[in-house]
Formats: structure tokens, C-alpha cells, sequence
């Protein structure tokens, strides 16, 4: 953790004193999409339609040195009924040099290779809105914190290595000049490692692991550090691409925890994903994703939760529809909790 936080502070230290900026330029993305989501069985509710409702901000210049930086920040509602007051998060300041990048993030910069696996027409299902419960790794981007990462051509096969550090687990956006942050209950220091690399032609390889202490609580002791990883592969032969995914989880135990009937010790996820270009315009794909809970008590029977998702997506100029069906097994990990859904969504591009 040391190590990380020295080499981020010693970049930026090494110019921030010897170069200026000239004038940078900003830009506004964002994504203008629609959404009409329907479910049923075991969390069967009313149809839902949804709006993609973020904008993302973007600034970004060149140093004297030759020497560039970007900074972004994202503005969207809160949760509200009414559509939420507009609120300010997910930034991030880069500084790209000769010898690598440095990042300050803030709920931003995810480096878990959890989901390269997915090669969706329309998303990682797992990943959208219906809350299915699967148990994924941690990534870096819950947190404040600060990352380093190789230049993109000092290591064969296109290999890039990134390392981040969180001092504190913290999920607060503070302002600049923010300080005595407050101490986590559940979670401090947090340590995450990725690696990238291309070693053919349409084969791409990805791998994280995670490590994180337990929560500042005076006298608390672990009985088992909250680690996790994954590791995806990606390959594209002509119009075929297929992506496999391995995820292990082992969550935070304190010292002294009950073997409870629900107490999980660790979650194994495998994923596969396979997509085929039928032209230009139309794409299809499917997925099938499955997590299994290890418990501390060997008596507790263990579900299998299941995703299966057919997905397709038709592009016409600048707009895309897409239409995903997918089935849930034990959502939660709960036996025959089987839930349907069915999500269209047209997007625009700009």
C-alpha cells in the first residue's frame, strides 16, 4: 500500500512544480437512452420504463512538458420520487507521462476484471437494474482512491499493469482540502492489482485481485480478510467472439463469527459469453452465468444462482434497439426464487 501511495506522490511532485498548462478543452457525453423493463415469478412487479438520466463532464489539456492530463466528473439525480436534486460524483483527475499514469478517483477507475468475460449484444445482465443478488468482486471504484499505471507500450504483448490503493474504504465525495476523513465501520485499507495484456491477435487476457483489512473498530481482529479476483479471457475469430470468466469471493469475517445457517465463506462465479456478428447492422449473443456459496456451516445446503440471458441489437444510422431475455435461477442464492425478465431499450448515439 506504501509502495502505491509513494510512486503516485512522487509523480505528481516531480512536475507539479516545474510545468504549466496550456489551455485545456471541455466536453459534455452522456447517454441518451430508453429503457421498458418487464419481470416476473418470484419478483414479479409492475413494468417499468427508464430513462438514462447522467451526463458526464470532461476536461482535458497538454503541459509544456509534453505531458497530459484529463479530469471529468459526472452530474445525475439522486433517487428521489420527484427525480432527485442534481448531484455531482464519480470524478477523476489522470496524469499521463513517459513513465506511466496517475490517478486520483473518486467512486471512479474500477480495475475488477469481473466483467471482460461479457461479450452481450446488449449488457452484462448481471449488471443492469433487476437486482438478482449475485455476490461479484469488490472493485476499487467503491472508494476514494489513488492508482498508478504502467505505460501502454513498456511491456511486450501490449501488457499493462495497474496497481490502486485505498487509505481509508471511504465512499464520501470530498471536496478538495477534505481532511480527517471518518473511519469505516466495516472496511479500511484497500489494496487492488490488474493486469492486461494481448499476447495474439484477438485474444485479450485480463486478471484482478483485491485485498481489504477490516474496519477501524479499536480492538476488532479478522478472522478472515475480505479478498477477491477474477480472471477473463476474450477472444474474436471473424464474426464469433466468446468470453470466459472465473470470479472467487471471500468476504470479511470477524474474529469470533458464528457459523450462522446463512454465513457465507467465500462465492465461486464462472461465466461464459458468446456473441456473433450477423452484419453491420444486427448482433446476437448468449450468456450464461452461475455463483455458488460455500457456507461456514457444511450442513447448509448450497443453491446455484443462475443467469441465462439471449440478447440482440439492431443498429439503424445513429440508433440502436436491443432486446435482452433472461432467466434467473435462486435469485439470492434462494431455493426456486425463479424470476423472467424481459428489457427493450433504444439508444441514441451523440
Amino acid at each position: 500500500m506504501n509502495k502505491i501511495s509513494k510512486i503516485v506522490i512522487s509523480l505528481v511532485t516531480s512536475f507539479a512544480f516545474s510545468v504549466s498548462a496550456f489551455a485545456g478543452e471541455l466536453s459534455v457525453s452522456g447517454s441518451a437512452k430508453a429503457t421498458y423493463n418487464s419481470v416476473g415469478g418470484y419478483a414479479n412487479g409492475e413494468n417499468t420504463i427508464g430513462i438514462a438520466n447522467e451526463l458526464n463532464f470532461k476536461a482535458s489539456g497538454e503541459l509544456d512538458n509534453g505531458y497530459t492530463w484529463s479530469y471529468s466528473v459526472e452530474l445525475d439525480p439522486d433517487s428521489t420520487a420527484a427525480g432527485g436534486n442534481a448531484l455531482n460524483d464519480d470524478s477523476q483527475l489522470v496524469i499521463t507521462t513517459p513513465f506511466g499514469s496517475v490517478a486520483l478517483c473518486g467512486s471512479e477507475c474500477g480495475l475488477s476484471a469481473a466483467g471482460d468475460f461479457n461479450q452481450n449484444a446488449y449488457a452484462w445482465i448481471t449488471d443492469t437494474g433487476f437486482a438478482e443478488g449475485k455476490v461479484e468482486p469488490t472493485n476499487i471504484s467503491s472508494y476514494q482512491n489513488m492508482q498508478y499505471h504502467t505505460p501502454a507500450d513498456l511491456l511486450p504483448f501490449g501488457t499493462v499493469l495497474k496497481a490502486a490503493y485505498s487509505p481509508s474504504a471511504s465512499t464520501v465525495n470530498n471536496s478538495a482540502n477534505a481532511s480527517n476523513a471518518a473511519s469505516v465501520a466495516t472496511a479500511s485499507s484497500t489494496t487492488m492489482y490488474r493486469i492486461e495484456t494481448k499476447p495474439v491477435d484477438g485474444l485479450a487476457i485480463t486478471a484482478s485481485f483485491l485485498e481489504q483489512d477490516g474496519g477501524n473498530v479499536a480492538g476488532k481482529t479478522d478472522e478472515q480478510k475480505h479478498e477477491s479476483g477474477a480472471v477473463s479471457i476474450a477472444y474474436d475469430i471473424n464474426a464469433f467472439s466468446v468470453g470466459v470468466g472465473r470470479a472467487l469471493v471471500a468476504p470479511t469475517l470477524a474474529d469470533g463469527t458464528a457459523a450462522g445457517a446463512t454465513t457465507a465463506e467465500s462465492y465461486e462465479n464462472t461465466n461464459i459469453s458468446i456473441g456473433f456478428l450477423v452484419n453491420d447492422n444486427l448482433s446476437l449473443s448468449v450468456s450464461n452465468e452461475k455463483s455458488e456459496p460455500t457456507y461456514m456451516t457444511s450442513t447448509t445446503v448450497a443453491y446455484e444462482q443462475k443467469a441465462r440471458s439471449v440478447q440482440a441489437a439492431y443498429t439503424m444510422g445513429g440508433m440502436t434497439l436491443s432486446l435482452a431475455r433472461t432467466n434467473y435461477d435462486n435469485v439470492s442464492y434462494i431455493q426456486n426464487a425463479d424470476v423472467t425478465e424481459n428489457l427493450f431499450a433504444v439508444s441514441m448515439a451523440f
